[in-house]
């Protein structure tokens, strides 16, 4: 109980912090609509048939592009607040010099992680519910009431995600200037997953690589339950492979980041820059 309040007090930390910067927010859902949402939007309808999707629903038995874009940008978010908010958030306190005074507090490492998953867990519900109200107001984008029965997917999804926010983590602070590393890596699992397009689009091997990442069965999933999309496999099977990946994910990115943590305390590297 006491390192879940001290991960409460983190998560709080960081929101009191966002709050004192009132653009902060509003900028980033800015950034996602200009970044990703407009151009796919455009892009994909540049290529439509009569008004409707032809290509997207011979891969995906739908042609709902509104809904195809803003379904897979909740599992981007989410893969994001593990990349960025999680993970690289360590950077910052290299940065600000607070590192190394967090590091010798006595809550657990993996705690300081994880209070960070909760405030993005946070973030990333406020995100979607602005972009959820712009896209049903601009893009026609209808929210069904099945897509309810996608949540405990998205519940599964953010046991791997946590899991992938520790892996990064342990490469953030050996590597420290990560940033390079954290967009490429969180481009390239974002895409892998099937956010912006169907896996089957994918070469063999990068859907070899794709059905190993939990995000990727929980975007099939949601996109089943609220576009009526087909899915790739037997929906049970999907479930079976997102809570698989998901417990593999967790324990693989704690035990990363705990050797990492102590690869840093046998070199003395906890208040390098």
């Amino acid at each position: 109980m006491a390192e879940l309040r001290a991960a409460w007090a983190i998560a709080l930390r960081d929101l009191r912090t966002v709050l004192r910067y009132r653009l902060w927010i509003p900028s980033m859902i800015f950034n996602l609509l200009y970044q990703g949402v407009i151009p796919a939007f455009l892009f994909g309808a540049a290529f439509a048939v009569g008004g409707r999707q032809l290509g997207l629903a011979a891969s995906l038995g739908t042609d709902d592009l509104a809904g195809f874009l803003f379904m897979g940008g909740v599992v981007s978010s989410i893969v994001a607040m593990a990349f960025w908010v999680m993970a690289f958030s360590l950077r910052t306190e290299m940065d600000t010099g607070t590192l190394e005074a967090s590091w010798l507090t006595p809550t657990r490492r993996e705690t300081l992680v994880l209070g960070r998953g909760i405030w993005g867990l946070m973030l990333v519900g406020l995100i979607q519910a602005a972009l959820f109200a712009i896209g049903i107001a601009f893009f026609g984008l209808e929210v069904r009431p099945e897509a309810a029965l996608a949540a405990p997917a998205i519940a599964l999804s953010l046991v791997g995600a946590a899991g992938v926010g520790y892996l990064v983590a342990a490469a953030v602070i050996v590597m420290k200037e990560a940033n390079f590393f954290v967009d490429t890596t969180q481009f390239l699992f974002s895409m892998l997953s099937g956010v912006a397009f169907p896996i089957s689009v994918l070469p063999a091997f990068a859907q070899a690589v794709a059905v190993l990442l939990p995000t990727t069965w929980a975007v099939e999933i949601l996109r089943y339950h609220s576009l009526g999309a087909r899915p790739v496999a037997d929906l049970g099977a999907e479930y079976v492979a997102l809570a698989v990946t998901s417990a593999a994910f967790l324990p693989l990115g704690v035990g990363t980041f705990r050797r990492a943590d102590r690869w840093l305390r046998v070199h003395g590297t906890v208040g390098q820059y």
